[in-house]
C-alpha cells in the first residue's frame, strides 16, 4: 500500500471504504488527491507560524497553477494534473480557501456559510469529478454540492472540537445573541439553542447530499456506486450528531458494520426510483 492511500486509511475512513468499489486505477488517482486536500488542511490548521503558512500555502497555488514545482507536496498532485487539466483551479482555489481559513473568518450568513464551504469542499467535489470519469460540465454543480454537504456534516459533527480551538463556523445570524463557548461550559440555553442551529444546518446538509446525488450518473459507470456509498456513510454522521434533537458529546462516527448495510442498502435499492438513481439533465 503507497503512502498516500495509508493516509486515506488513517484520516479519511468513510471515503476509504467507499474507495474499495473503485478501479485500481481510479482508487489511486483518488487517494494522491485526497492526500494532497488532507496534507493542505492539517498545514492551514497549524496555530503557530500563521505568516509562514500562508506564505507557503500561496506559493503551493501559484506552483499549481504554473504547473512547476520543486515542493514534495506538489510533486504527486502535478501529475495528476497534467492527466486531468480540468483540477489545476479547482485545486489552487482550495489551497487558497484553506489558507484564509484563520481565527478571523467570521461567517454572518448563509451566504458566507456557502461560500467557506465551496471553497474548502466543494472544490474537493470539482476536483474528484474529472478523476473519476466526469466529462459533462451539466455534473459539475452536483461535484460541488456532494463536496459542501459533506463540510456542513463536518461542521455539525465538529460543533465542541472547533470551540475549543477558537472557531465557529454556524453563521452569526443563526446563532444570535447566543456564545457558543457556553456549550463548553455546559450552559443549557447553549446547548438547546446549537442543538437548534446544527438541525437547521444538517437540513441544508440532507438537500445537498441529495441535489449531489443526482448527478452521479455524470461520473464513469464505475465509479458511480462508490460515490454513492460515500455520500450514504458521510450522511450518516449527521444522523448521529443529535440524539433526540440535543447535540451529542461524543464525536459522531459510523460504525464499520453501518456502513456495509448502507452499501448493501445502496447495492439492492428497493424497486420504485430513489433520488440517486435519477439523473438531471
Amino acid at each position: 500500500m503507497n503512502s498516500d492511500l495509508r493516509l486515506m486509511t488513517r484520516a479519511g475512513k468513510t471515503f476509504f471504504f467507499a474507495t474499495l468499489w473503485l478501479t485500481r486505477r481510479a482508487r489511486s488517482d483518488a487517494a494522491i488527491a485526497y492526500s494532497f486536500c488532507r496534507r493542505i488542511d492539517d498545514i492551514a490548521d497549524e496555530e503557530k507560524k500563521s505568516h509562514e503558512r500562508d506564505g507557503f500555502l500561496t506559493d503551493v497555488a501559484y506552483m499549481i497553477r504554473m504547473g512547476r514545482g520543486d515542493s514534495p507536496i506538489v510533486k504527486n498532485v502535478l501529475g495528476l494534473v497534467e492527466r486531468f487539466p480540468a483540477i489545476r483551479e479547482p485545486l489552487a482555489a482550495l489551497v487558497e480557501s484553506c489558507r484564509d481559513d484563520t481565527d478571523a473568518l467570521v461567517i454572518k450568513d448563509e451566504a458566507d456559510l456557502e461560500r467557506y464551504a465551496h471553497g474548502v469542499a466543494g472544490n474537493v467535489g470539482l476536483i474528484m469529478y474529472p478523476i473519476l470519469g466526469g466529462e459533462a460540465p451539466e455534473g459539475l454543480l452536483r461535484a460541488a454540492d456532494l463536496g459542501i454537504a459533506m463540510q456542513y456534516t463536518n461542521i455539525a459533527r465538529d460543533v465542541r472540537e472547533d470551540l475549543l480551538r477558537g472557531r465557529v463556523y454556524l453563521p452569526s445570524d443563526w446563532l444570535g445573541t447566543i456564545d457558543p463557548r457556553g456549550l463548553l461550559l455546559g450552559d443549557k440555553e447553549s446547548h438547546e439553542h446549537l442543538s437548534g442551529v446544527v438541525s437547521r444546518l444538517l437540513s441544508l446538509a440532507r438537500a445537498r447530499y441529495e441535489r449531489g446525488l443526482r448527478g452521479v450518473c455524470y461520473l464513469a459507470p464505475e465509479s458511480q456506486y462508490a460515490i454513492r456509498v460515500a455520500a450514504r456513510c458521510y450522511a450518516a454522521i449527521g444522523d448521529r450528531v443529535l440524539r433526540d434533537g440535543r447535540l451529542v458529546s461524543e464525536r459522531a462516527v459510523v460504525p464499520f458494520r453501518s456502513k456495509v448495510a448502507l452499501a448493501l442498502k445502496e447495492r439492492f435499492p428497493r424497486a420504485e426510483k430513489t433520488p440517486s438513481s435519477v439523473c438531471v439533465r
